[in-house]
């Protein structure tokens, strides 16, 4: 792969208009965004979307960030996870206004512990009470669980040492559980 620079640099001409570095940005983190989107999708059958429509969706989205500087590769990253997120979401509204019933989704990651089927509105509440209550561990929620992103890149990402995001991943991942399971 790129060296971070790089891609940060391909990413910044992108941002001004260089098609050309975009096609290159994008060649170069196609694995990691699929796999971002395979893990979203993974084992939903109800869903229209594919893992490639989703990366599409993203990539799109991201386009439309013209005052980001992008950098680093952990921090593209992170905010594609988030896109993909809201894309799904986005995605779960239009069909509830459409059917006016609930989808449940499974969100899966290689991360342990945090695997319960839910239903992705519900998610989003309580992410969204989190950011209320303390807005960088819905950040490290939104790396770590959506994005797959490990500690050291969340840490690089957010400037905390990987001690601190390893305990407040394991405090916020139990907070999240609960009121998932409580809610």
């Amino acid at each position: 792969m790129t060296a971070k620079v790089e891609l940060c640099h391909y990413a910044n001409l992108w941002r001004d208009g260089d098609a050309a570095a975009g096609d290159r940005l994008f060649a170069e983190l196609d694995c990691d965004l699929r796999r971002i989107a395979e893990a979203r999708l993974f084992g939903e059958r109800n869903f229209s979307l594919s893992a490639g429509e989703l990366v599409n969706e993203a990539v799109i989205r991201l386009a439309g960030l013209d005052r980001i500087v992008w950098k680093s590769n952990a921090h593209i990253l992170a905010l594609a996870s988030t896109i993909m997120r809201q894309v799904l979401l986005d995605h779960v509204r239009r069909k509830n206004s459409q059917k006016r019933w609930h989808e449940v989704v499974t969100l899966c990651t290689d991360v342990a512990h945090l695997e319960p089927n839910f239903e992705l509105i519900a998610l989003n509440m309580a992410m969204e009470e989190l950011a209320e209550i303390d807005p960088q561990r819905a950040d490290i929620v939104e790396m770590r669980y959506f994005g797959g992103m490990s500690l050291t890149s969340i840490g690089e990402v957010l400037g905390l040492s990987e001690a601190t995001v390893k305990r407040r991943w394991v405090v916020t991942r139990a907070w999240l559980q609960d009121r998932l399971e409580n809610s």
